[in-house]
């Protein structure tokens, strides 16, 4: 009977230290597909934020207020796939996280539509527009770093 009891123990004991390493191993796959997303999302917006400052320098490509200009503002704004990965947030990541990728993208959203009005890179109102883009941004970066641990 004893040798049936420590069979049942040593099986239960087993089954328990399995279960707790396939539960810490699906955390670590689940944090590293949130830190992969959270680096596309970030990298995206930095793309979307380059693109945007190239259309607003007064300089080459279109003429502001142009039909042409606007055309290459938004194909330029969608290019990088902001929007996708956000969704993409919104379903995997905590609310805290979404809702900074939301704020850093609706940002970067009134750059755009400012750039779209003629607002150029070299004027005051675009200097408060990446003042407000770097705010967003840091904030994002400071709510994924904690959700991955990285505080």
């Amino acid at each position: 009977m004893s040798t049936l009891l420590g069979a049942v123990i040593g099986v239960g004991a087993t089954l328990l230290a399995d279960r707790i390493r396939w539960r810490r191993e699906s955390a670590d796959r689940e944090t590293a597909t949130r830190r992969q997303l959270y680096a596309e999302y970030t990298a995206a917006l930095s793309r979307v934020r380059t693109a945007l400052h190239e259309c607003a320098q007064a300089t080459g490509g279109a003429i502001p207020g142009s039909e042409d200009h606007a055309r290459e503002v938004r194909d330029r704004f969608l290019a990088p796939g902001a929007y996708e990965i956000r969704h993409q947030l919104a379903i995997i990541a905590p609310a805290d996280v979404v809702e900074a990728a939301r704020s850093a993208f609706i940002a970067l959203r009134t750059t755009r539509d400012r750039v779209l009005e003629g607002v150029t890179a070299d004027s005051e109102v675009y200097a408060e527009l990446e003042a407000g883009n770097d705010a967003a941004i840091a904030e994002l970066r400071r709510v994924m770093r904690r959700d991955l641990g990285a505080d």
